[in-house]
């Protein structure tokens, strides 16, 4: 009986790509799976209606710790992130390290991670270590470098067994971080088997309905690029208003709709208050804990400025741009590949994004292109992920 567990901290993206494997695996037989919950210390709900076919689930910690909510609320001064390693560095010793111990004290022969720089995952990495048992990193989102990679571990560096990469392109990015060849296998990512063969339509009419979306709608599609470093928060608020008055005359249409769907770990209050000084904050949806891919049925195309979600787009068929991020420039690969258009502060923004909604500014096959390079399974991921597990469960 080989013994797999499963670490996740977000009960949307990782539950999603882990839940598919998990289940395949029990299916199978010969697999007693567990599930470690870090749900809780992020401020949410452990999806353990999800995992119900799971030998057990455990919640570290077993409350919920804070808010889900306006994170990010980040500097660059030495003093901020003295302060931020030290409070980490307590909730590791103080809440998250004795539970980990106690659970790992029977080693599983495998653990499957979403992350391995990120806290605690770093802290979880050295105790797996440390134990000698192996690890599979899973990824979880697109890679690319973030200003602070620098000041400590850099994600896919953390030594796992196996990594299962999403395609060729994530595979040159772990190369780069000096990950052995052999340890890296492209996968593509379970929970995209699911949203690719899902109808979102019905919730797409429900959405519509309910927040009386125009004939045009652009999806302005945020992320904590002040958590990333890029920013502080401050800095990310005062890019959305300067992107809101660059488009003012976009809204001289009465048909004409801007929808703002944010990352979980963002305030829906602080975009609101934002968005609410504009004359024009009527055709403003702010959107918090939604589903992201009914949006993607109701736009006619999708703004990013550092996230999975244009990848997300793109699989949608939607025409992309990526704001310009100031001292930054367009993050990620999305605009150098050709698959998706930068909007640029050195040109005024009606015109890039009137091009961009009459969809005359997006080159399909260098987009289907670059999803065939970022993502080399988008129907079977799944079946490719477990194949990996028991290829490696075998030798153990």
């Amino acid at each position: 009986m080989s013994k797999i567990d499963f670490i996740l901290s977000n009960p949307g993206h990782h539950a999603a790509m882990m839940q598919p494997v998990l289940e395949r695996l029990k299916d199978k037989g010969g697999y007693q799976c567990r599930v470690l919950s870090l749900c809780e210390f992020r401020g949410f709900a452990s999806p353990v209606e999800q995992f119900q076919m799971a030998d057990a689930f455990i919640c570290i910690p077993s409350r919920q710790m804070r808010s889900s909510s306006a994170s990010g609320k980040q500097s660059d001064s030495r003093h901020s992130r003295w302060l931020r390693q030290t409070v980490r560095q307590v909730s590791w010793y103080s809440l998250m390290q004795r539970p980990f111990r106690q659970a790992l004290a029977t080693p599983p022969h495998l653990v499957i991670l979403p992350n391995d720089a990120a806290f605690p995952y770093n802290h979880i990495v050295r105790l797996l270590h440390q134990r000698h048992i192996p690890f599979m990193l899973l990824q979880e989102g697109i890679r690319f470098h973030l200003p602070h990679d620098e000041e400590g571990e850099v994600y896919g560096s953390g030594g796992a067994a196996v990594i299962a990469a999403w395609g060729e392109g994530s595979a040159t990015y772990f190369r780069a971080q000096g990950v052995p060849p052999h340890t890296i296998h492209c996968t593509g990512n379970p929970r995209f088997d699911k949203i690719l063969n899902t109808d979102w339509q019905p919730q797409a009419d429900q959405l519509k309905s309910q927040h009386g979306f125009g004939r045009t709608n652009l999806l302005l599609l945020s992320n904590p690029i002040d958590d990333q470093g890029f920013c502080t928060t401050a800095e990310k608020m005062a890019l959305i208003h300067r992107f809101l008055s660059e488009i003012v005359l976009l809204f001289t249409d009465p048909d004409f709709h801007l929808i703002i769907k944010l990352h979980p770990r963002e305030s829906v209050a602080a975009f609101q208050a934002t968005a609410d000084v504009f004359p024009f904050h009527s055709q403003i949806t702010v959107l918090g804990p939604t589903l992201l891919y009914p949006l993607f049925k109701l736009a006619q195309a999708a703004i990013v400025l550092a996230s999975t979600a244009g990848l997300e787009a793109l699989l949608f068929d939607l025409p992309l741009a990526v704001l310009e991020i100031p001292g930054a420039g367009f993050v990620h690969d999305y605009v150098s590949s050709g698959a998706a258009v930068g909007l640029s502060w050195e040109r005024p923004f009606g015109p890039q994004l009137n091009a961009l909604l009459s969809q005359s500014s997006t080159n399909k096959e260098k987009s289907q292109q670059y999803l065939q390079h970022a993502l080399v399974f988008r129907q079977n991921s799944t079946g490719q992920v477990v194949t990996l597990v028991e290829q490696f469960a075998s030798k153990q």
